[in-house]
């Protein structure tokens, strides 16, 4: 059976549970509880946490309390520094998943086989079914007998006990190491490399990418990396033309001697397809780049919520109009939400994988309320917003994801939702509660009306004016003067003033100033994400700095201003000052 058959059918079997499981949510509910209290109530944590006692939904939400990482990160560490298993769950533990650490210290969980599996059935196979059946019925094309290699840029590091961690999003991807082959580019080796810090992997994927015309599909755990390799390629191009020319790994990037000499050994000179390639490069960027280079391109994937569209935006000018697939809602908590259509930013939630509750978030909170009574999965609304709350099969209890969902409509009789904050990524300069979704729509609005795309965007709250105001650091794809800076404010001013009724409100009050931009110098995203490599952190596990909230990202980020004269900068630079006197 081809590969990509193999992919379909199960991605179909998935989206036959899912269409299954939907229709009657609480009963698929009720069962999941039922299996993770069966099979965990006698693991430590399970004992002190009385699981035996439960027999039913309620009998679980009296005696469970909600808990926080810190109520298993003991547990985690004794897994670690111990090598003990079945402390929080009964099964053996397989491997452990990390956070991105979007905020302070990643978070390090351990992953039993239930859960592994769920991750591998349903993440990517998914993602193959649902583009079959679109690319089938809206391009009447049948997704290639081999899908063709996939651009795809994953990494992990090890714990002290020499277990390899991961993030949820490249999990699958270690237990497909014998067949990846067919559906990447890139050897495993730099797929999941042991020392990620040491390559250059941007020019190394793109080497591999670039020598076979025949890619079918791009895909990424984060649609970032995506645009962070096209802004490579637009850079590099005649570099990497060059080495293609004469079969070779250019001698000054930055590869580990073990790798370049597998590596080389892996090209051959390949004159022809560096003229084709130099042929679409030098008609320029302007049009989409990914179908002149890829001719046999038909469906990318990866995480790409709305909380990322200005990035999306910004993969549509090197993809163009290139179905895309969301990826779902995934963490190193688990796998929670599948699309079940290419080109949307929502996911239909598994009632059949997880444990659901759902806190109601109040009109103009970021957090729910400590006494409010938390919702089964059949009693969420259509239009509200709630924080997720989990149970899953490797030992986290009633676990408050600190994640904010929208409910989108519904499937069958289940939710779909989207991700719509962090509840410690989102701002409240003035309690007008600004969430992350609400600064990318309006970035990616002032983007469009000024008509100059974004290479990355962070936002600060500026406490130097009275009142206080929202300061956008933004690296622009080409040079913005003064003048132009200044029309940037006027629509960002604008656009949150569309987007945030508080915010509109709070303006007109004279309680938020005017907000500033600070443009960037070129390359500073790029040098940010090298810093933080250059620290350990593995590249797939690089979000998208939306909120500058460490005194490490404020010195990073203020140090890279391009824009000479701006109060924010001045306070920053006087506030400093004041530090280095003292």
């Amino acid at each position: 059976m081809p590969f990509s058959d193999f992919g379909i059918f199960l991605g179909d079997v998935s989206l036959w549970e899912i269409n299954h499981f939907t229709k009657d949510p609480l009963k698929a509910q009720k069962h999941v509880l039922k299996k993770i209290v069966r099979r965990n109530k006698n693991c430590e944590l399970g004992k002190k946490l009385h699981l035996g006692d439960v027999k039913s939904i309620e009998d679980y939400q009296r005696i469970v309390p909600l808990s926080t990482y810190k109520d298993y990160e003991p547990y985690v560490d004794r897994m670690i520094n111990n090598k003990e298993d079945r402390l929080m769950f009964s099964g053996k533990n397989i491997r452990y998943c990390s956070s991105s650490g979007s905020v302070g210290k990643p978070k390090i969980l351990p992953k039993g086989i239930s859960d592994l599996w769920k991750m591998q059935c349903i993440g990517f196979s998914v993602s193959v079914a649902v583009a079959a059946h679109w690319l089938k019925k809206n391009k009447g094309i049948r997704m290639p007998s081999q899908m063709g290699p996939l651009v795809l840029i994953l990494s992990g590091h090890n714990l002290d006990d020499n277990k390899r961690c991961n993030g949820a999003g490249q999990v699958p991807l270690t237990y497909l190491k014998p067949i990846t082959r067919f559906f990447c580019t890139s050897p495993y080796s730099l797929l999941c490399p042991e020392h990620e810090e040491l390559l250059d992997t941007s020019y190394l994927q793109l080497r591999f990418a670039l020598e076979n015309r025949n890619v079918t599909y791009l895909g990424s755990m984060v649609v970032t990396l995506l645009t962070t390799m096209f802004d490579y390629l637009e850079d590099n191009w005649e570099m990497l033309c060059d080495d293609i020319e004469k079969g070779i790994i250019n001698p000054n990037i930055k590869c580990t001697p073990e790798l370049r000499a597998k590596y080389s050994k892996m090209f051959k000179p390949n004159p022809k397809r560096a003229a084709e390639l130099r042929r679409e490069f030098e008609k320029g960027f302007d049009e989409p780049i990914a179908p002149r280079i890829w001719p046999k391109l038909t469906w990318g994937y990866g995480m790409m919520g709305s909380s990322l569209q200005v990035y999306i935006e910004k993969l549509r000018k090197s993809v163009g109009d290139l179905p895309l697939h969301n990826m779902g809602y995934a963490a190193a908590e688990g796998f929670f939400a599948a699309p079940v259509e290419l080109n949307v930013n929502d996911s239909c939630l598994l009632p059949h994988c997880i444990f659901f509750e759902f806190l109601p978030i109040e009109d103009g909170e970021e957090h729910a309320r400590d006494d409010v009574k938390p919702l089964l999965i059949n009693e969420i609304e259509v239009g509200k917003d709630y924080e997720l709350v989990v149970s899953n099969f490797s030992g986290l209890y009633r676990y408050k994801m600190e994640d904010v969902v929208h409910v989108t409509k519904m499937y069958n009789n289940t939710p779909r939702i989207e991700l719509l904050y962090r509840q410690n990524l989102s701002m409240n300069v003035a309690n007008e509660k600004t969430t992350t979704q609400m600064v990318d729509f309006a970035a990616t609005k002032a983007s469009e009306k000024i008509g100059i795309g974004f290479k990355g965007y962070s936002f600060y709250p500026d406490y130097s004016t009275n009142p206080p105001r929202y300061c956008m650091f933004v690296e622009p794809e080409k040079p913005v003067d003064e003048d132009t800076r200044k029309k940037m404010i006027e629509l960002l001013d604008e656009e949150l003033k569309e987007v945030n009724e508080k915010y509109f409100k709070y303006r007109r009050w004279g309680m938020l100033s005017e907000p500033e931009i600070l443009v960037l110098k070129e390359k500073t995203y790029w040098d940010y994400r090298e810093s933080l490599r250059s620290k350990g952190v593995v590249l797939n596990q690089i979000k998208p700095v939306t909120v500058i909230n460490s005194k490490e990202r404020e010195d990073f980020f203020f140090s890279h201003v391009e824009t000479e004269s701006s109060e924010t900068l001045d306070a920053y630079n006087d506030k400093n000052k004041e530090k280095t006197t003292v």
